[in-house]
């Protein structure tokens, strides 16, 4: 239940985080953890447990862990998959450090200070929090930035209009792939995690009381070893030898689907718990650390933090289900049976994926001629603009300084990812952002409202003029209502003749 809850309030916690602070979030989630194991030390009837542990330390966990995931998305762009290895590596090692912390407390002082030792331990996220710092104050334009939102939050507080976003914002799951990944992620939570909890119970029942802790340590180490070797297969990906992140998450959730199905075989083999742990902990590591970069690249850091609380919160009722209905099955019918169903739903979970390959088959238009160019006027294809081109069509050419001298400058390598965000873009651009996004290296608390004449000339900055190979110069533009009738009015577009002037990043804030 504490799992559960922890998962299920994801969406409100990140949204908080969002509309007010996440170093405030973080240290009332400290607080509130520390005060679940607090509570539950002096718990005399199990409905004080549900309520204690269940409840209160499920929130406190959801929002200690969900703010570290939105200040690591501050201050991590590039490096994002790389830093994500020793994050969700944490888990395996509260595993493994954990367990032998609370069993050897308890054990030793009884259950009430046990239980309190460990919420002294807990509450060191309290302090922690406190240390949290948002990226935008080491921002080099941060002293604009704070005018212009002063400047915005008068003119809201003038026309008295609430512009701003809803408290949870759904625009994400307009997203097919966005939609098959929930659904994957949520059959597999109904089995994937139930050895977690109930391989200490089967250990001791079979008379191995010894290797629980040795077992618990092997899992929370082979969790870390799968974030280290899925994360390098990651990182390390050629163009020579790719492998896609979503097969990744496949190849884990199979096998960890075939580890529990081995599961079932298992009885007072200490080797063969011992191999299981192993296993298991390994590709069970390597399914979260994939999943989360998967779920990153779908949907690229701007979205990622909405759409990680809605991933999260998909497993939540799977989880509450899940575990109590393999427990179940293995009361009545005996032996580790249940562990048929929770491999069934891992299985369905991992085919599930395929049903983004099958998304992207269906939206695959059909293209004619030299060109390619696509038959629907609807189609993505048409309507994205020049950075998307490929390498071989259009060429950068830099502006000749002033006077005709001077050499080349650094060609464009990046775009600004609030820009390309606030672009009126196909509902469908989630599913091909991943195109355009591995350039993006933005703050992400850098506000889109630079219009203000007076700091034209502080925020100015150059940028090349964007030529095909014949010559023709090419420019974002609008499309007006006159222009083009047919077509939708405000849509951003590439037209060629373009004057030859230079694009300042108020043209860059803008679009």
């Amino acid at each position: 239940m504490s799992t559960a809850v922890a998962l299920f309030v994801s969406p409100v916690t990140i949204a908080f985080c969002r509309k007010k602070s996440t170093r405030l979030t973080a240290v009332m989630g400290g607080l509130v953890t520390a005060l679940g194991v607090l509570f539950t030390s002096f718990a005399t009837q199990f409905h004080q447990v549900f309520i204690s542990y269940g409840a209160v330390l499920g929130i406190g966990v959801s929002m200690t862990r969900d703010c570290s995931t939105l200040m690591v998305a501050q201050y991590f762009k590039r490096r994002r998959e790389l830093v994500e290895i020793f994050i969700v590596s944490g888990s395996g090692l509260g595993i493994a450090v954990m367990s032998f912390f609370i069993k050897s407390a308890i054990g030793a002082i009884g259950w009430r200070f046990g239980l309190q030792t460990v919420t002294v331990t807990v509450f060191m996220t309290f302090f922690l929090g406190t240390f949290y710092r948002s990226a935008s104050l080491y921002h080099p334009q941060r002293r604009a930035i704070l005018h212009l939102k002063n400047q915005k939050r008068k003119i809201k507080d003038k026309n008295k209009v609430d512009d701003g976003p809803p408290f949870i914002d759904f625009g994400t799951l307009k997203s097919k792939t966005v939609r098959i990944l929930l659904l994957s992620t949520g059959l597999s939570a109904f089995g994937i995690n139930t050895p977690i909890f109930y391989l200490a119970h089967h250990v001791e029942d079979e008379g191995l009381e010894d290797s629980v802790l040795l077992l618990q340590g092997y899992l929370g180490l082979g969790w870390v070893l799968g974030c280290l070797g899925f994360g390098c297969l990651v990182i390390n990906n050629s163009a020579e030898c790719r492998i896609a992140r979503q097969y990744l998450a496949q190849v884990a959730i199979f096998i960890c689907g075939l580890a529990i199905l081995a599961l079932t075989t298992l009885s007072h083999s200490k080797q063969g718990y011992i191999f299981f742990t192993w296993i298991y902990g390994i590709f069970c590591g390597g399914y979260h650390y994939t999943l989360k970069v998967y779920t990153y690249e779908r949907v690229r850091a701007r979205n990622f933090a909405r759409t990680w609380g809605f991933v999260q919160f998909s497993q939540s009722i799977p989880i509450a289900l899940g575990v109590p209905i393999t427990g179940y099955i293995n009361v009545e019918y005996g032996g580790k049976s249940g562990y048929y169903f929770s491999a069934t739903c891992v299985f369905l979970g991992s085919l599930a994926l395929f049903l983004i390959d099958c998304h992207r088959r269906r939206a695959h238009h059909k293209h004619v001629g030299v060109d390619k160019n696509c038959e629907s006027e609807v189609c993505p294809q048409r309507r994205r603009p020049s950075f998307t081109a490929e390498p071989e069509e259009l060429v950068v050419v830099e502006p000749a300084a002033a006077g005709g001298g001077g050499g080349p400058k650094p060609e464009l390598t990046c775009i600004s990812e609030e820009g390309i965000a606030d672009m009126d873009l196909p509902d469908n651009i989630l599913d091909d952002l991943d195109l355009i996004g591995d350039c993006i290296t933005s703050c992400n608390k850098v506000e889109n409202y630079l219009m203000l004449s007076e700091f034209e000339n502080n925020l100015i900055a150059e940028m090349p003029v964007i030529m095909d190979r014949k010559g023709r110069r090419w420019s974002l533009a609008k499309h007006s209502e006159e222009e083009n009738a047919s077509s939708k009015p405000g849509k951003w577009r590439l037209i060629p003749g373009a004057p030859n002037r230079v694009i300042t990043v108020i043209d860059e804030a803008s679009v």
